[in-house]
């Protein structure tokens, strides 16, 4: 159960991402709990005495500290008692949802473009850490990311999982992909690293 304490320690990590991220939480709860569920969140939120992440006054392309990026998803996942495959489905539906994705789509002409790109996309969603693609392997069906200099927190871990599977999985149209987090900061890794293959 998440406590002020928790919450304030949450609040203290730096870095900042886009106000998107919420909108694509409110699509999914929306989606899967309604809008019971959202009420739900927002009076958790309340009890915590924290703003309402939930709201209109969220912009899509406004600024907004990454802790309450960490504090959705760990809220989210408690109040509806969900784990770790329900937090790789939220991040493989956030792409369908995100503003931001969709102004992008025009870009994501091949999987070589879109992940050489992918430092700059994720400038555009995260003031902290580095995305790159060390490895696109099109022959052998085979991608690589490293996400470096991003040791916020675990459950983004699963997130991002589903995340770049979706965004793969916009250029790359197979029912066949798989992804796995090879290497991860909290395992005492340097950076998180996701290889994406398939068919």
């Amino acid at each position: 159960m998440l406590d002020k304490n928790e919450v304030e320690e949450i609040l203290k990590i730096k870095g900042k991402t886009r106000g998107a991220v919420f909108h694509t939480d409110v699509k999914y709860v929306l989606d899967k709990k309604g809008e019971q569920g959202l009420d739900e969140l927002r009076k958790k939120l309340e009890a915590l005495g924290q703003k309402n992440i939930y709201g209109k006054e969220i912009k899509s392309t406004g600024w907004y500290p990454l802790g309450w990026r960490i504090l959705s998803l760990l809220l989210i996942e408690e109040t509806f008692n969900w784990g770790g495959k329900e937090i790789i489905n939220m991040g493989m539906s956030a792409p369908k949802h995100s503003f931001i994705v969709k102004t992008l789509l025009r870009y994501f002409v091949s999987i070589e473009k879109t992940f050489e790109e992918s430092s700059k996309y994720w400038e555009k969603h995260y003031s902290v850490g580095k995305l790159e693609a060390p490895e696109i392997d099109i022959k052998n069906k085979k991608l690589v990311l490293h996400l470096m200099d991003f040791k916020i927190h675990p459950i983004l871990c699963a997130y991002f999982k589903g995340y770049f599977k979706a965004i793969a999985n916009l250029v790359v149209k197979t029912d066949k992909m798989t992804i796995k987090e090879t290497k991860c900061a909290f395992d005492k890794d340097l950076y998180h690293e996701y290889v994406i293959e398939w068919e």
